[in-house]
């Protein structure tokens, strides 16, 4: 009566000793390992599956036996204590079956082992963890260019300033835009447009530190944010920046050119006092000949640059160059 109910449960049912030399294999287990009870029983598991380690397995089956209590395994953590391989009509994304195991005490150095099939459970699982993590990810990113979106950069920002002041650490915030990129869109296309700016942020994203953030704050217009950074460091790496873009070849586009406004955080001015201050940087940056870098230092807006690559783009005056 025993055996033909544990025959009949959908759960695996095994009996081994220490040593995995097994006395008792339910029909779960011939189905779905193709090993019948015959070819089982009398056997040993580390001779049936001659290439997986049952080091796991063993090690409960040790400590049931001293404790006199059951043990566990959590398929989620430790995947499985049987090597059963998944045979679906539809595809599996594990390739074992994943499986809780219940290691009990029956005396005379016997343990019996009840293994549960919760692969469709942590398929499941492991399906609606990546949704969630690709809707955060669609929640804080640009879908075009990949890099963080304005509502990234509003949490961004706040977490640097309060670091800031607990720290007294610095940061620089770098805006620029592209030059003339109307006329991209207008000549070329919007499809030739989206290539730009996906280009764009591959240059960026090339070019600053890991802890560094790359933003999209709307249209052509980008923000960089560089922690721990004063205000020559976010100078020069846009000016690097500028250069690099200057140089490359955006196909459809042709050559194209970016103009950078810099400026570094101080206490006083608060979340849209730095954005600001960088805002009118990068005006006067546009308003001198485009293609440069002005920086916001000590309530006077100045060109970093000095010297720019030749016409069209219209040199500084001379007194914007000493």
């Amino acid at each position: 009566m025993h055996k033909q109910i544990l025959d009949n449960i959908e759960t695996g049912v095994l009996v081994v000793n220490r040593l995995l030399d097994i006395s008792y294999w339910n029909r779960w287990l011939e189905i779905h390992t193709g090993i019948d009870e015959d070819s089982a029983v009398g056997n040993n598991l580390e001779n049936l599956f001659s290439d997986f380690s049952f080091g796991l397995l063993k090690q409960k089956i040790h400590i049931a036996v001293k404790l006199g209590t059951p043990t566990f395994v959590n398929g989620r953590v430790s995947g499985y204590v049987i090597p059963i391989e998944q045979y679906k009509v539809t595809k599996s994304i594990f390739r074992f079956m994943q499986q809780d195991a219940t290691i009990t005490p029956i005396g005379d150095g016997l343990v019996s082992i009840v293994v549960t099939d919760v692969s469709p459970l942590l398929e499941a699982h492991y399906t609606i963890d990546k949704q969630m993590k690709m809707l955060e990810r669609q929640a804080r990113t640009d879908f075009l260019t990949g890099c963080f979106n304005k509502n990234m950069f509003n949490d961004i920002l706040s977490t640097e300033m309060k670091r800031s002041e607990r720290h007294g650490h610095v940061f620089t915030l770098i805006i620029f835009d592209i030059d003339d990129f109307k006329l991209v869109n207008d000549t070329h296309g919007h499809l030739a447009g989206d290539a730009v700016l996906r280009q764009m942020a591959e240059i960026v994203v090339g070019s600053i530190r890991q802890s560094d953030a790359l933003i999209r704050w709307g249209g052509e217009e980008f923000f960089i944010l560089l922690p721990e950074t004063a205000l020559e460091g976010g100078a020069l790496l846009a000016e690097k920046l500028r250069r690099r873009i200057r140089k490359f070849d955006f196909e459809k586009a042709g050559r194209l050119s970016c103009s950078f406004g810099v400026a570094q955080w101080k206490n006083e001015v608060g979340e849209d006092g730095i954005i600001g201050m960088a805002d009118s940087a990068l005006y006067l940056a546009k308003n001198s000949g485009k293609n440069r870098v002005c920086v916001f230092s000590n309530g006077q807006i100045m060109s970093w640059s000095e010297s720019l690559d030749p016409p069209p783009i219209a040199p500084l005056e001379e007194s914007e160059e000493s």
